[in-house]
């Protein structure tokens, strides 16, 4: 495969799973059916889904002060704010490997700020889960199109 058709195929296997609604589940089949191998199909839909955590931890305070970026994020918070908030709280960073792909990881890193979980916490808990799913679906989509192809 030519470096410029990689590149292009993982950029965009990383954009799927970069924007919210999409997570790594979607990134991994995007990835798969354009021809990337499964590893690198993983690690460039996690590496997607997991950006907008930091970013939005970090930043979070200057994007609220953009009005449109605000509205958005106050009803992402809304959506599943105070359900993610008290399930972080009452089971602690744990909650975060089966639900942060779940969820999506767009919620659990607006919600983050508002738990008393420490953000390398919210960072390490989240990108494991969402590694473990990534990995999970590529090894369910593999399975999958072994099965069709055997015939």
């Amino acid at each position: 495969m030519l470096t410029t058709e990689y590149v292009t195929k993982a950029l965009t296997t990383w954009s799927v799973g970069f924007f919210p609604y999409a997570e790594v589940y979607a990134a991994v089949a995007a990835g798969m059916s354009l021809g990337l191998d499964a590893v690198s199909v993983v690690f460039w839909g996690v590496l997607g889904n997991f950006a907008p955590i930091p970013l939005l931890l970090w930043g979070y305070d200057r994007l609220m002060q953009i009005p449109q970026l605000r509205a958005w994020l106050l009803r992402l918070e809304k959506r599943g704010g105070q359900r993610v908030s008290r399930a972080l709280n009452r089971y602690g960073v744990w909650f975060l490997i089966p639900m942060t792909p779940l969820l999506g990881s767009w919620t659990v890193a607006i919600v983050g700020p508002f738990t008393s979980i420490p953000p390398r916490q919210l960072l390490v808990f989240s990108l494991l889960g969402i590694t473990l799913y990534g990995v999970a679906t590529a090894i369910a989509i593999t399975t999958g199109m072994s099965w069709f192809s055997a015939s």
